[in-house]
């Protein structure tokens, strides 16, 4: 998948209006804009969930470490994040609904979740986390018995979804 600057930068726009449109139903609800990716980020830190020994769904920490590098002859630099990428599925940006319990279930298949804005409370039977704009999960649950999940915080959620 082949994705040009300017498509993303409507995807982002695009989907910036949504999730505004989706936080004006949460009653009184403030969202902040995402404010945590800034070219000086060191790390994104989250969990990478897995299924253990036992057949349910185990959580371990997870840190993307982040690199800096010239940004062409600008003398500024610029903020480069790898992530691991699939021939078989691309990137999506997922707009979610604020207020909404999302059921427990195993990964369909593995996929990196980064949130984007909003929030979301992510849990498994044995684990439970508030996760805010930075955070990243990476699923690789998709045999668990019980699995994953959670619910959507008062301004919904953006996230950007890949299969590694």
């Amino acid at each position: 998948m082949r994705t040009t600057a300017r498509a993303l930068t409507v995807g982002l726009v695009s989907s910036a209006a949504l999730l505004a449109a989706n936080a004006s139903t949460a009653a009184a609800a403030v969202c902040p804009p995402t404010t945590v990716f800034n070219t000086g980020l060191k790390q994104l830190d989250g969990y990478r969930v897995f299924t253990g020994p036992d057949g349910d769904s185990q959580v371990e920490p997870l840190h993307i470490e982040a690199r800096q590098v010239p940004l062409l002859k600008t003398g500024k630099l610029l903020g480069m994040i790898e992530l691991p990428n699939s021939p078989k599925r691309g990137a999506e940006i997922v707009i979610g609904p604020p207020d909404v319990d999302l059921p427990m279930h195993a990964a369909p298949y593995r996929e990196m979740f980064i949130l984007l804005g909003g929030s979301v409370t992510f849990q498994t039977a044995k684990f439970k986390a508030e996760m805010k704009p930075g955070s990243v999960l990476l699923f690789e649950d998709v045999d668990a018995k019980t699995g994953h999940g959670g619910r959507t915080g008062p301004c919904g959620y953006i996230s950007l979804s890949i299969a590694p």
